[in-house]
């Protein structure tokens, strides 16, 4: 009687061990490659404005190209994502979360007719899920923007 105790606790511990184990971590670990990695929001101003400058609240009217970012490529610049370059201006309020959050710290101080580079990375972009199909998750960014207007909050 004992022996078959001690088989039905075996097997009770074992299927429940198995069980635990299996529930405790089904996502695959991330690799990234470190090509494509910011550290933290680098920004250098290409051409420093003489215009108004830019503060949380005001309205910014900017010019912009943004690249994936990549080590290993010239200027860092990867895959072109999205551009308004050749159109209208992108017109949004600085600081209140209208765009990523690279941008609401990286283009305070901005003076208009300056242009600016932004370095991203992901977690000051668009996270672990990035904005498929054109931004993967975890993707650091690049972005050259050209302020081309300030209405200042009123």
């Amino acid at each position: 009687m004992k022996s078959v105790f001690k088989m039905i606790a075996t097997i009770a511990c074992a299927v429940a061990l198995t069980a635990c184990g299996a529930a405790a971590n089904t996502e695959k670990p991330v690799v990234l490659d470190p090509n494509t990695q910011v550290k933290e929001l680098t920004i250098t101003d290409v051409v420093v404005g003489t215009g108004t400058a830019a503060a949380a609240g005001d309205t910014l009217s900017v010019l912009y190209t943004g690249w994936l970012y990549d080590a290993s490529k010239p200027g860092n610049k990867g895959t072109q994502f999205d551009t308004n370059q050749a159109g209208a201006s992108y017109d949004f309020p600085l600081g209140i979360g209208h765009v990523i959050l690279g941008w609401d710290r990286g283009l305070v101080g901005m003076q208009v007719g300056g242009t600016r580079t932004l370095a991203i990375p992901y977690d000051l972009g668009y996270g672990k899920a990035g904005s498929p199909p054109k931004i993967p998750g975890y993707a650091g960014l690049l972005f050259e923007v050209k302020l081309i207007g300030v209405e200042k909050k009123k």
